[in-house]
């Protein structure tokens, strides 16, 4: 089986090609990296890891899932931009690492389970943020997200453009002016490779606290 071997600072992390979700391990979330710390609007404080500003995986791309199962493995998942003001922070620190793109956690429910109608059509209301829950608003009410107004074909993000060579368009990227639209959300099939930026998650904090009493994380 085909395996990514990440040496992360604070360890050894293997991320494999397997289709599914990772646990978090506790040495690696008492360890984890945190390169910033945001207070949001609503005085919720988040701490970040950007893929780019750390020396052994400055240069890493990997797909969306392994993103997420990186960030997960150290108690922390890919980027939920939940805020206006929590959005425009992530976006500044990639623009100042002059990083072309990255991966969010956004993801378009169109698997088993995403029938309900107030998720369809699955392109403009089946779009979330997987690392929190939180469902981000439909995708034809402009003000409510920051797609980019353009893309590959010229049509306001998300255009689905890649679902007519078999790939759907499922996961959420931020793009750095590849378009010459700004710095924007763009919908991008899974499988790309990018950069990515995690968020600490506290379901997966609280979960090693109560397996691992006394852990300092």
């Amino acid at each position: 089986m085909l395996k990514e071997l990440i040496i992360l600072l604070f360890g050894t992390v293997i991320v494999s090609a397997q289709r599914r979700l990772a646990l978090p391990d506790p040495r690696s979330c008492a360890s984890r990296v945190r390169h910033a710390t945001y207070r949001d609007a609503r005085g919720v404080t988040h701490s970040y890891f950007f893929s780019w500003e750390h020396t052994p995986t400055r240069s890493l791309e990997v797909d969306w899932l392994d993103s997420r199962n990186i960030c997960r493995r150290h108690c922390m998942d890919a980027v939920s931009l939940e805020t206006p003001q929590e959005n425009e922070f992530v976006k500044q620190r990639l623009v100042r690492g002059n990083v072309r793109y990255i991966w969010t956690s956004g993801r378009k429910c169109n698997f088993q389970g995403c029938e309900r109608p107030d998720l369809t059509p699955a392109n403009v209301n089946g779009w979330f943020w997987s690392g929190s829950g939180a469902k981000i608003g439909p995708t034809t009410q402009r003000n409510s997200g920051d797609w980019s107004q353009t893309g590959g074909f010229g049509q306001p993000q998300p255009d689905n453009r890649e679902a007519a060579q078999g790939n759907d368009e499922s996961c959420l990227a931020i793009l750095n002016n590849f378009y010459q639209d700004g710095v924007k959300w763009h919908d991008v099939a899974c499988h790309h490779l990018k950069p990515f930026v995690c968020e600490d998650s506290d379901e997966l904090l609280n979960f090693v606290r109560s397996r691992n009493p006394g852990i300092r994380l």
